[in-house]
């Protein structure tokens, strides 16, 4: 019986002392997480700092972008990232450098530039409430070495609500494949301004949002053409593409539910290592000498900054 005892009582010490070593290591984890949260975000306002301090000093173009993005990120869109509905808008930029690299003036231009762009679009729309869930900057190169680099700048913004996650179709769900013309079928001309891809936006983006901004972030192109499937009812692809069924451009509930069961797989398969998914833009698109449309997903990752949303 004693050596009963001492048995359990050994088991028990174990079991405790291996508990609390995961609990350390747990610990251990989020600490080191949540340093690392503010190492970042410290950086990010250093830079802040250096645009008003560093005159006639440059940055690398790629390093210049990275900070640039995080600032306007961490000031813009620093929020839960969950939205009602979200649209997305595009302008472009000169990137005012040479020889791949920019002074702190120039870096200084762009951050007012932006910063005017997102102010305008809070002003159009109206609504004291309106915030953005992404800012993404993207530096390309020019079609011509005479020409110099230009900055996209790609806004996703809209209301914040909270909605379900990946909730389906409706019965009274036929919309038209784009050109913002609303329903189709019997429904047509009800909802003019909104189609199938923003529906699809809609519903691609009831999905886990965690709080913070986003740095790194990075754009990846879906096409249709390149998902083909031989289990799609209504086509021939994951995604939808213009074909000779006489109804092809208006599309019913049950074919938008089948692009929504697709949708996790071509947003995982296309996920960089070591990011996360935030928002998606899809867009009508048109093959080159066919004539034939086509959706593309136009996915946003990055690496997420978990902070406390200002």
């Amino acid at each position: 019986m004693k050596k009963l005892q001492h048995f359990l009582t050994l088991f028990l010490l174990c079991v405790f002392v291996f508990t609390s070593c995961q609990k350390d290591k747990a610990e251990i984890k989020d600490e080191s997480t949540k340093n690392e949260v503010a190492k970042i975000t410290r950086q990010l306002q250093i830079f802040k700092q250096n645009l008003q301090l560093k005159s006639g000093e440059t940055l690398p173009a790629d390093s210049a972008e990275w900070y640039l993005e995080g600032l306007l990120n961490y000031e813009q869109a620093n929020n839960t990232h969950e939205f009602i509905q979200i649209e997305f808008l595009y302008d472009t930029l000169v990137w005012p450098a040479s020889n791949g690299d920019i002074s702190y003036e120039g870096l200084q231009q762009l951050y007012a530039s932006v910063n005017e762009l997102t102010q305008a679009v809070v002003q159009q729309n109206g609504n004291p409430d309106y915030t953005f869930n992404v800012i993404d900057l993207q530096l390309i190169e020019p079609e011509h070495k005479s020409s110099g680099k230009q900055l996209i700048v790609a806004l996703s913004g809209g209301l914040p609500g909270t909605t379900p996650t990946y909730i389906g179709f409706a019965t009274d769900d036929y919309w038209t494949s784009g050109g913002l013309q609303g329903k189709c079928d019997m429904y047509e001309g009800q909802c003019i301004g909104r189609d199938a891809t923003t529906e699809l936006e809609y519903h691609f983006t009831f999905a886990e949002t965690i709080p913070g901004y986003y740095v790194s972030v990075s754009t990846v192109s879906a096409h249709a053409i390149d998902y083909e499937t031989d289990d799609n009812p209504y086509g021939y692809y994951m995604m939808w593409v213009e074909n000779e069924n006489h109804s092809n451009n208006c599309l019913s509930p049950g074919e938008l539910n089948y692009y929504l069961s697709k949708w996790d797989y071509i947003k995982n398969i296309n996920k960089p290592a070591n990011k996360t998914f935030i928002t998606v833009n899809v867009i009508n698109n048109c093959i080159v000498g066919s004539g034939n449309n086509f959706y593309t997903y136009e996915l946003k990752y990055g690496v997420n900054i978990g902070s406390n949303p200002n």
